[in-house]
């Protein structure tokens, strides 16, 4: 009878090797798989924008959808659209929100009322600053932070 004596070196040496084989193999699969997504991503990031999107009540509630993913080319009022319900109006000038979530607007007189109002986040100001356009004609780049808000005003 032939008997093989195999000491504890050999015995770890062969533990080390087959954790290295096993190792070697997941690290590669992650990097593969890590690589179709970035294609992936890439793809995506060219058909899609990324915003955020937050909405102020008026009575101290927030909402934010944070990551909202978006088509290319698609404004502001698109964007509120996606995430909540919404009354407008289209006029010469552009749409006109009236209604957010079941949040009326409220012209209580010619000179004063509650209505809905867009803002983009300015990144070289530092701050939020009022659309420049209406809200169907701003076209959202990837990254804009856009918030709508319910506001008194009065004149």
């Amino acid at each position: 009878m032939f008997l093989v004596s195999i000491n504890k070196n050999q015995i770890l040496l062969l533990v080390l090797l087959i954790w290295a084989l096993i190792a070697t193999s997941i690290a590669s699969y992650l990097y593969l798989e890590n690589q179709s997504l970035s294609r992936e991503l890439s793809v995506i990031g060219n058909k899609y924008v990324r915003v955020n999107i937050g909405i102020v009540y008026g009575n101290g509630t927030r909402t934010w959808y944070n990551g909202t993913l978006l088509p290319r080319g698609a404004t502001a009022l698109t964007a509120l659209v996606t995430v909540a319900r919404v009354e407008y109006k289209l006029g010469s000038w552009g749409a006109y929100v009236t209604s957010v979530n079941g949040v009326q607007e409220n012209i209580i007189s010619k000179s004063e009322g509650y209505s809905w109002m867009w803002y983009r986040y300015d990144p070289n100001k530092g701050e939020l600053v009022p659309g420049e356009v209406a809200s169907d004609k701003y076209k959202l780049a990837d990254g804009d932070v856009i918030v709508w808000s319910y506001e008194h005003w009065k004149f």
